[in-house]
């Protein structure tokens, strides 16, 4: 059996839709409705039934489920009983990073790695963030949640700082907030996707209630470019921001917001040696990081 054919199922039952699924699989809505008629026809059964709210399995459906899963579970096992046997680390490993970690800390760091593994091929996923473990969108996840229900296994490495920055030029002439009760007049620039920065939103929208929001954006280099460019102030990570001598940090002491990183991976994929030499470069490179990642 293709298991192409099984990865397109999985995804159409996880997001029960051909179209969210094929997001997920960075296909067409088209190609994943063809392999699931091709996958049914296959098996002589129907998989999923329509209903209001989208797809949904038949029971047929729900038994093949178990059955893939399980596969993917064995997959998994022999993969690593069979590399685990040899000396060198070889292979792709995917690790899902986010896109300001990978771009701001990560990139600068890879050269030397890169060249003293040379067998390893690292593929950097930062969308969808975080991936999934469990249906092998990535190897190795760092993210600021521990392992949730993928029934991942990992570590805290560190601690991620945010504050609160402004440009020079915006700062010239301007007294900046030291207290909640001082954004009064001062332009704010917030976060669009609450989505995947719900914490964070919260907590720069109750710091910065009394100013004036003028923009929101959805990423973290969209809101680096508008902070410099004297549009507001924007809360930063404080390793980002470091980088760039036109911020200033608002408030310093009183006003930052600190996440754990956890690194986390599959149990049956940590001993993989490729895997392993991963893990153990972004752990020693977070810890030699410490003071600046928290800010």
């Amino acid at each position: 059996m293709d298991w192409d054919l099984c990865k397109t199922f999985v995804a159409v039952a996880e997001t029960r839709s051909f179209a969210a699924a094929a997001r997920r699989l960075r296909s067409s809505h088209p190609t994943v409705g063809r392999k699931v008629t091709e996958l049914e026809d296959q098996l002589g059964v129907p998989l999923f039934a329509r209903s209001n709210d989208g797809l949904s399995l038949t029971s047929q459906g729900r038994k093949f489920r178990e059955h893939v899963e399980a596969m993917a579970a064995a997959a998994l096992r022999a993969e690593a009983a069979v590399s685990a046997t040899g000396a060198q680390a070889r292979g792709v490993v995917k690790l899902s990073i986010g896109a300001t970690l990978a771009s701001h800390w990560l990139m600068p760091r890879l050269g030397p790695f890169l060249r003293a593994h040379d067998h390893i091929q690292l593929e950097i996923i930062t969308h969808p963030f975080p991936a999934s473990v469990r249906r092998r969108e990535a190897d190795v996840v760092l993210r600021p949640v521990d392992s949730g229900d993928e029934n991942l296994i990992g570590r805290k490495i560190g601690r991620l700082g945010t504050g609160f920055f402004a440009s020079r030029d915006y700062a010239a002439g301007r007294r900046l907030p030291e207290r909640r009760d001082e954004w009064k007049g001062h332009s704010i620039i917030g976060f669009a996707d609450r989505a995947s920065n719900e914490r964070l939103a919260r907590w720069s929208d109750a710091i910065t209630r009394q100013g004036s929001v003028v923009m929101r954006c959805s990423s973290q280099g969209d809101m680096l470019a508008a902070a410099r460019a004297a549009l507001g102030i924007s809360a930063l990570s404080c390793f980002v921001a470091a980088d760039y001598p036109d911020l200033v940090r608002v408030a310093p002491q009183k006003l930052f917001s600190v996440a754990d990183l956890w690194l986390l991976a599959h149990p049956d994929l940590v001993e993989l040696p490729a895997v392993r030499a991963v893990i153990d470069f972004v752990t020693a490179a977070a810890r030699e990081d410490r003071v600046r990642l928290r800010g």
